[in-house]
């Protein structure tokens, strides 16, 4: 009898435990809808933005720095349209006076319909709203029965809207409507990503930025149908791929045992996951290093800016004091003497030239072809110094891309300067001269002077876009470099 009643004890004491486990958790989890509720009613706000997918990176510093608004940000992710009726509720309720209203809408939770009733209770402040962006691996893994509804919702809302651009003066002027489904660097990169829905804080810092209406991801009556289509192709693809295991799926080599080091200026040196580094990483599994630097050359005549020849003896010396600890270098070097590993294959690019040209230092010198004060000699000793000490490495040149400062980089900057074309053909000659695989970013991408607003952010450094495509290259390059080898 005892027996019994201990295991009757037992059994009870692990069902209030469990009942216990539970309503913490359903504590905890609406714990972010009962701040919010408790901000509406108590915070200082001109603006809100509800959101139906995560925006947890989002900041609401953003919108105050940058559009001078003062919104509130919703920290729950408002799973339906009930929950964010209460949210407009209360603030209504509050006696807000709401001047602007982001929202972040997936399709296959608000309706066309429903963001239209929205806007016409609202009529008269100004809508902003982020169509949810989903990463390809979300799209890949759905069934056939759900992606064809979640497919048709996105082409459901996006077409209905559409029309009352051409037919409503108001909705013109009030209601943008920003996409990015059909954006590869964004949807394409797992590194963008924490989760399905939800990308980290670099991104949503460039998002929140480009959500506007003078950035080109807006949709408007002329490019939504060729958007949508283009969201479908990438979508359809990708899936496709999966399905059929097709080579296409592998065109990219699996490089989760690498480390790879970029070494280079501005135009490798951005930060966020959407850098070449960065996309690099997302698309072939690599572990990456960035030690590039804006302002760098790849001459070596600065110390404040050292060249490449300095910052290749200074990385295989395992030696990042001589750089300031807020650079990218510094990070990077410390970054690789943490995180990589002896048994990974490793791989250096190297990407140098623009900062060369802006500075009119010569190309080479006659006397001496490892004078390092010259963008080839400086060059020459790094790759020389890294096949040394890294016999075994794969060593990947970049040439500088187009720009269209100073005549389309046709006018030397100094008389012992080039025009950006010899700094060009420089790479090119060392890739020849040490039997290295070559990345041309000046012929490659198609960049000239007609066009180059839409690979540019400002005439000379790569928009995402692009970065994603030289990420591709790269990999692509890596792809038959492997081949070759064979």
């Amino acid at each position: 009898m005892k027996k019994i009643m201990h295991v009757v004890f037992i059994l009870v004491l692990l069902a209030v435990i469990g009942v216990g486990v539970y309503r913490y958790t359903e504590y905890k989890k609406y714990e972010p809808l009962r701040n919010d509720y408790e901000r509406i009613a108590t915070a200082d706000y001109t603006s809100v933005f509800f959101s139906t997918f995560p925006v947890t990176n989002y900041t609401e510093e953003d919108f105050a720095t940058y559009r001078e608004v003062y919104a509130l940000k919703s920290s729950y992710c408002i799973p339906d349209m009930e929950t964010l009726n209460e949210y407009f509720t209360l603030v209504t309720q509050n006696g807000r006076e709401i001047t602007s209203i982001y929202l972040g809408v997936r399709p296959d939770i608000m309706s066309a319909d429903e963001l239209l009733n929205l806007v016409n209770t609202w009529y008269g402040v100004p809508f902003e709203v982020i169509i949810a962006y989903p990463s390809l691996e979300y799209w890949q893994e759905l069934d056939e029965e759900e992606y064809t509804a979640t497919l048709t919702a996105y082409q459901d809302f996006i077409n209905t809207l559409m029309p009352y651009y051409e037919d409503d003066p108001w909705i013109q002027g009030n209601l943008g409507l920003y996409f990015y489904g059909d954006t590869q660097w964004l949807v394409g990169n797992p590194c963008n990503y924490e989760s399905d829905f939800n990308v980290n804080a670099g991104i949503s810092h460039s998002l929140s930025m480009y959500s506007d209406r003078n950035h080109e991801y807006i949709l408007t009556l002329d490019n939504y149908e060729e958007r949508l289509e283009n969201f479908e192709t990438l979508v359809s693809e990708c899936r496709e791929n999966k399905e059929q295991n097709t080579e296409k799926e592998n065109e990219y080599p699996d490089l989760s045992k690498w480390d790879v080091v970029f070494f280079g200026d501005s135009i490798t040196a951005f930060e966020e996951t959407s850098s070449i580094p960065g996309a690099f990483a997302g698309i072939t599994g690599a572990h990456t290093y960035n030690c590039a630097q804006g302002g760098t050359s790849a001459a070596d005549r600065s110390a404040k800016t050292p060249g490449i020849s300095t910052v290749v003896n200074r990385f295989i010396a395992e030696d990042a004091s001589a750089f300031a600890e807020d650079t990218l270098t510094y990070k990077g070097i410390t970054d690789y003497l943490d995180n990589s590993k002896k048994k990974r294959q490793k791989c250096f690019v190297i990407n140098f030239g623009m900062n060369d040209y802006f500075s009119g230092y010569p190309v080479r010198s006659e006397e001496d072809p490892y004078d390092t004060t010259t963008y080839e000699g400086s060059l020459r000793t790094a790759i020389e110094n890294l096949q040394a000490a890294y016999p075994d490495a794969m060593i990947i040149l970049m040439t500088p891309n187009f720009t269209n400062y100073f005549g389309n980089g046709l006018e030397p900057q100094s008389d012992e300067g080039s025009i950006l074309l010899d700094y060009v053909a420089a790479m090119d000659n060392l890739s020849t001269t040490y039997d290295l695989p070559l990345y041309n970013s000046y012929t490659e991408l198609g960049i000239d002077g007609t066009n180059h607003t839409e690979y540019l952010q400002d005439g000379c450094h790569p928009k995402e876009n692009t970065r994603y495509t030289m990420a591709q290259g790269l990999a692509e390059l890596v792809q038959k470099q492997l081949a070759a080898e064979e």
